[in-house]
């Protein structure tokens, strides 16, 4: 049973990144958005990704427990990194722009459907590509859209974080750009996608699963201008704040 779920799962997934990807490319060849601002276009993207989101949460069983208040105003949304999952865990109405490691670009089907949306790729090991992307986010900020980013640069299992790369609070506190931390954790900490193993194989073993309970806490808005106590502030908050998550799965369970 868990096999043939796991594969009709991850058909089932992929064949909603083909049609996401292929109700934006029309809608971008349509005439409704021929002419259009780039702030109606944004739009347009965004509000093909929440639905997009809504449709893999049901599709994967996900039953997602969200504790605080969503952003209403375009900020940049700060989470620790689990799982594959955990980009489509920020359903805000405003316009975001995600950053990602360059390696998934050239992935079938989901890295043509995230260069599609607007990714922004950054390679972690050229310090070229690094200026380049804060410069780009920087753009961005300034035209009011939002980002999402997970400053550790790479999946953890946990419950403990990584370090927090600092690039982006330093584009923050010089902006006086928000950020919102986020704190995501699974009631399974094994679905966490860590080391070499490739997208599918990982996915068909997490994609058996009945349900995938994920636990989303958002925190309060912070803008500081100071970079390195920004960065201490929001993954301190983080970091507590996972901690508090995995003992409330961690007591649920023992129930």
């Amino acid at each position: 049973m868990r096999t043939v779920r796991s594969l009709f799962r991850l058909v089932k997934f992929l064949s909603l990144c083909v049609l996401s990807i292929v109700a934006i490319s029309v809608g971008f060849l349509s005439h409704k958005l021929q002419g259009r601002s780039t702030e109606q276009k944004r739009a347009f993207i965004q509000r093909q990704l929440l639905a997009f989101f809504r449709r893999v949460h049901r599709a994967m069983g996900m039953r997602i427990r969200w504790e605080g208040q969503l952003p209403s105003e375009p900020a940049v949304l700060m989470g620790n990194h689990r799982s594959y999952v955990d980009a489509i865990l920020f359903p805000v109405e405003f316009p975001v722009s995600y950053v990602a490691r360059i390696e998934t670009k050239s992935w079938p089907i989901i890295g043509w459907g995230a260069s599609l949306i607007g990714t922004l790729w950054v390679n972690r090991k050229s310090k070229d590509s690094r200026r380049q992307t804060r410069q780009a986010v920087l753009e961005r900020l300034q035209n009011g859209q939002g980002i999402v980013i997970f400053p550790e640069g790479t999946t953890h299992k946990g419950p403990d974080l990584l370090d927090y790369r600092p690039g982006m609070f330093y584009t923050c506190a010089e902006g006086q750009f928000p950020i919102v931390p986020v704190a995501l954790e699974y009631k399974n900490s094994d679905i966490a996608w860590v080391g070499n193993t490739w997208f599918i194989p990982h996915a068909l073993h997490h994609f058996g699963e009945r349900h995938i309970d994920i636990a989303v806490r958002f925190g309060e808005v912070v803008v500081m201008d100071d970079a390195e106590a920004l960065r201490d502030h929001v993954r301190d908050w983080t970091a507590q704040a996972c901690l508090d998550l995995r003992q409330a799965w961690d007591a649920e369970t023992a129930l």
